[in-house]
């Protein structure tokens, strides 16, 4: 079995990176479950759920700060 934690914290870290030069966010990733098999949990499956968290947590933290949020 591949020792998910370094492949999910470079999917993590590849998440995170700006979408476009010049654009700074502020937002945190959670690791709550790791659901592993012996079949598709490789370095790659790891990596890109890492990058997916990431993604979201930015899409998240957007969708809070947007004016439409605001009260």
């Amino acid at each position: 079995m591949v020792d998910f934690e370094p492949a999910a914290a470079a999917g993590i870290e590849e998440g995170l990176s700006p979408p476009e030069p010049g654009v700074v966010a502020a937002t945190r990733v959670v690791l709550r479950e790791v659901r592993a098999d012996t079949a598709g949990s490789g370095e790659r499956a790891f990596k890109i759920a890492g990058y997916l968290a990431a993604r979201a947590a930015l899409e998240r933290t957007a969708r809070a700060h947007s004016p439409e949020a605001q009260p």
